[in-house]
């Protein structure tokens, strides 16, 4: 019986798992490549904009939510709040934990964040139409579901805008309904 070949598939074969691999790191450090004047490593992009999406979380619970472990949580957090870009408010509705909120340099490094993810996206899809890559977009999000990775966990600006001004969800008792944590 032939041996298989070792090493990546040729042209032609299935091969669109190696090549994601590939084309992730690549990406990964072309995205890095403009942050890192701005004293930022994709991480830290990272945790900005899911936290923008999600102002007021307690840190276990953001920590959860992202699929980070507590001790790289708060490392990062740390790291974050010591350039000002974070800060750690006691939670309300559990003494023990702190919320955690954007700076408003938090808020102006995302905005530049978010600018340099929009040239980077626009440089990386521009042999692409819009519909390849809404299509592009969709199939991958497929890919990453099957894989367990939802939106929230996912890298990078997520699909709405963050939040600008932390406005406490109430239900309709008028009570804060955000989770405790």
């Amino acid at each position: 019986m032939e041996e298989p070949p070792v090493g990546p598939p040729g042209p032609g074969e299935e091969d669109f798992a190696y090549l994601l691999v590939q084309l992730g790191f690549h990406l990964a450090r072309r995205f890095g490549e403009p942050l890192a004047p701005l004293g930022l490593e994709p991480r830290h992009a990272g945790m900005l904009t899911r936290l923008a999406a999600h102002e007021g979380l307690s840190q276990q619970a953001l920590g959860e939510l992202i699929g980070l472990n507590p001790t790289r949580m708060v490392f990062l957090v740390d790291e974050l709040q010591q350039r000002g870009l974070v800060e750690r408010r006691r939670n309300t509705a559990d003494r023990r934990s702190y919320a955690l909120y954007l700076t408003p340099q938090g808020r102006d490094m995302l905005r530049q964040i978010q600018a340099s993810g929009s040239r980077h996206q626009d440089e990386t899809g521009a042999s692409l139409t819009q519909a390849e890559r809404i299509q592009l977009a969709s199939l991958l999000r497929r890919l990453a579901t099957e894989q367990g990775i939802s939106e929230d966990t996912l890298p990078g600006i997520p699909p709405r805008p963050p939040v600008t001004d932390p406005q406490p969800r109430t239900d309709r008792s008028g009570r804060d309904s955000r989770p405790a944590g």
